[in-house]
């Protein structure tokens, strides 16, 4: 571990000394380089990992999972479910809403613990995240202890395949898919598109008909969903159009709401858990303890969710006034698109903020990771990202990056596995 001239090791806080101080490369890259992506090329996997790692304690996993409990526990609540499907039918309302695969939470690490500041379905990265930790190296002792073993990495691979299944036998399937369509728009130009291609290969090697598919080459044929000749019987939706509302989405929508496709994640997860006006309820101790929450699950949230409200022209002053704590994020949306630093803004900017659609978050600034790229060493912010299925964490993760948000422009940035280290 290298350290700084000049700068003491504070051992109450080890994942934070290993983030301040330890800028090693663990990264192999020529076994990540046997990895078959042939059908993508190499460069396209490139951008993706950085090849430092990224540390939290153990308190601060144990904190996340009791996030995790405490929101669904919230949602639970016939009253927040209510008020944040306030405009779907009753049917709806009343069904289990699992969140669908690869829900996501996201984090900054404050020094009071870990900060809720996003919630994503269909959030992407979690197979080439497992990618990378294949292709690990030990850098000291701390890595070692954390690295997980194949065996490990494999349970992982497993999990992931078996909360599709329980998507489909929790929708009314029986056995095991026959057919799973991967669906975005123009699949093969997406980012994450070698990730699609491990999904695809996942479910064939369970004997599952799999393919990538664009929306535009799906076929209706009495409310049902083919590929040529091949029924489709479960959907993984990679769409952004989260509520299936473009012309080129209805006949999925339609056939998901007939109950003729198995969707997952479908519009009612993201309502429930992932449009961005849910924060504002999660944020509000005084409605989750009138709805019922349990006072523990509600000091939790309390805690951890940084206040956060719709932005109005009634409170557009006090914003205004405060903007140099508050983040803006638009009320739909994914990837930091539109999203706004307050401190930033202009007049101008505000005004546009007010009047579209957009909430307020008070800002937490992410925590620092110091990387090395050639021999030079970088300060890059850290978040971490809990992938989860129902109540389990299936893997924790970390994204490196400069700027106001995060992306895969940064150089030493991108995905970083995340080791738990003990607290102390």
């Amino acid at each position: 571990m290298s350290q700084r001239k000049g700068e003491a090791l504070v051992p109450s806080n080890l994942a934070g000394v290993l983030n301040e101080h330890c800028s090693c490369s663990t990264l192999d890259r020529e076994i990540l380089n046997k990895r078959n992506f042939s059908e993508t090329g190499g460069d396209r996997i490139e951008h993706f990992y950085s090849e430092t790692p990224s540390f939290i304690n153990v308190s601060e996993k144990k904190r996340i999972q009791e996030i995790l409990h405490a929101i669904r526990n919230a949602v639970e609540l016939p009253e927040v479910k209510n008020r944040i499907l306030a405009d779907h039918e009753d049917q709806n309302r009343s069904r289990d809403i699992s969140g669908g695969v690869f829900l996501s939470l996201d984090f900054h690490i404050a020094k009071e613990g870990p900060k809720l500041i996003e919630i994503n379905t269909n959030a992407g990265g979690a197979f080439l995240q497992v990618r990378l930790l294949e292709a690990q190296i030990e850098c000291c002792k701390a890595a070692r202890l954390a690295l997980p073993n194949a065996e490990t990495l494999k349970e992982i691979e497993e999990k992931f395949y078996d909360s599709f299944i329980r998507e489909w036998t929790d929708n009314g399937g029986t056995g095991t898919p026959n057919f799973i369509a991967i669906v975005d728009e123009n699949p093969s130009d997406q980012f994450l598109y070698p990730e699609f291609l491990l999904f695809r290969d996942l479910f064939r090697s369970k004997g599952i008909s799999s393919e990538i598919l664009d929306p535009r080459q799906i076929e209706r044929i009495e409310d049902e969903l083919f590929f040529g000749s091949r029924k489709i019987d479960l959907i993984y939706n990679r769409l952004t159009d989260f509520h299936l509302s473009e012309p080129s989405h209805a006949m999925i929508r339609l056939a998901w709401t007939k109950g003729k496709i198995i969707l997952t994640p479908n519009p009612i997860d993201y309502d429930l858990f992932a449009r961005k006006t849910n924060l504002s309820f999660f944020s509000d101790n005084e409605f989750l303890l009138r709805a019922g929450l349990n006072r523990k699950d509600a000091e939790i949230l309390k805690a951890s969710v940084p206040v956060s409200q719709i932005v109005s022209t009634a409170n557009a002053e006090q914003l205004w006034k405060n903007r140099k704590r508050i983040f803006f994020k638009p009320k739909e949306g994914f990837g930091s698109k539109a999203a706004y630093f307050g401190g930033k803004l202009t007049k101008n900017k505000f005004s546009e903020i007010v009047q579209g659609e957009y909430i307020s978050q008070e800002f937490i600034p992410p925590s620092k990771r110091i990387t090395s790229v050639s021999g030079q060493e970088m300060d890059l912010k850290m978040d971490v990202r809990a992938y989860i299925y129902r109540d389990e964490i299936l893997l924790l993760a970390s994204r490196l990056y400069q700027g106001q948000t995060t992306n895969f422009r940064t150089l030493g940035g991108g995905f970083s596995p995340l080791y738990v280290v003990p607290d102390g």
